[in-house]
């Protein structure tokens, strides 16, 4: 599971959508088949002061409805929560920004429906036709198609406390991994990209959190002692982690870990991708030792402090490259 957090806010259709769903959720006091959950998000509530403990209003919210999709919606591929909010198949094309006031374009998707598949049979067309892509410029939603993991932007703006937001979102994932060992559904470990190099100032920001203000106390107890922060260091060629190992929190930025060039067996070219044309250059991008390390951890999450650092079609070379890495550990 992908997490991306941004800075700019981006569509506001679905969160408008989803927004009386979170609310509704918290009415009912947060149910789920986990109900420590319920615990945790109350916990938050000071309710002798009237107030929340320790975060902001927006990182609460943002919160909440991080855990409403993975619990309530149960951490739907984002294309398939579009497709269930929006029912009627007009809507749904509004809703991913697809200009159906443009001529040329419903002539081409009237076209393309009038073979069969109804509107599936366009989304098929933008996953598979790159011209068609580029001539009305879908390039992101064919990236949001195609991914092969969830993957959510929330965003707030500057100076909300976005890093802090991730540091609350890994510390719940973890309680909740703690507190239901037996289940494969929550986070164990996670990577942080932090925009730039400010991996130390990020790694301080996460690592300063008071999570005894997020987690009720036998749930911080047992998250306190069990965590463990690190992050990429100049000059080392691994990551000062147990591989396979829990609980770790590792800040890193787009300089420290990438795909680099090595050889590759045909095997891995297969399973990350699907164009094997390309076999010669593809054998040329490898995980180096920090990203084997980090690949080694189970039910990794990652997240970023800038999506705009790790996603778009538009990126140049360099960053395409922390694309493919967070391709290959998702």
């Amino acid at each position: 599971m992908t997490f991306i957090k941004n800075s700019k806010r981006s569509n506001m259709s679905l969160y408008s959508q989803l927004k009386p769903k979170v609310i509704e959720w918290r009415k009912s006091r947060y149910p789920s088949d986990f109900p420590i959950i319920s615990e945790i998000l109350n916990y938050n509530y000071d309710s002798e002061m009237g107030n929340l403990r320790f975060l902001r209003k927006a990182q609460f919210e943002a919160l909440e409805t991080y855990w409403y999709l993975r619990l309530a919606e149960k951490t739907p591929h984002i294309f398939n929560l579009y497709k269930k909010i929006y029912v009627d198949p007009f809507e749904l094309l509004k809703a991913l920004n697809i200009s159906i006031s443009q001529e040329n374009l419903i002539k081409d998707l009237i076209k393309i429906m009038s073979k069969g598949g109804g509107i599936e049979s366009i989304f098929e067309k933008i996953k598979n036709d790159n011209n068609f892509v580029k001539k009305y410029r879908l390039e992101s939603l064919k990236e949001s198609l195609t991914l092969n993991y969830p993957s959510y932007i929330l965003a707030l703006a500057m100076g909300a406390g976005k890093t802090g937001l991730i540091g609350t979102i890994i510390a719940t994932e973890f309680a909740m991994a703690l507190e239901y060992p037996q289940n494969s559904h929550f986070v164990k470990n996670a990577l942080v990209f932090a925009p730039g190099k400010t991996i130390l100032g990020a790694l301080k920001e996460i690592s300063d959190v008071p999570y005894e203000k997020i987690l009720p106390a036998r749930l911080f107890k047992e998250f306190i002692t069990s965590v463990k922060f690190t992050y990429t260091r100049d000059g080392e060629k691994d990551i000062p982690v147990i591989r396979g190992s829990n609980f770790n929190i590792i800040v890193t930025n787009t300089e420290k870990i990438r795909i680099q060039k090595q050889s590759i067996s045909k095997s891995l070219i297969r399973n990350l991708f699907t164009d094997l044309s390309k076999e010669e250059e593809v054998k040329q991008e490898i995980a180096n030792r920090r990203l084997q390390t980090i690949a080694s951890l189970p039910n990794l999450a990652i997240f970023s402090d800038e999506a705009h650092h790790t996603y778009g079609q538009a990126l140049d070379k360099e960053l395409k490259r922390v694309r493919q890495t967070v391709d290959y550990l998702a």
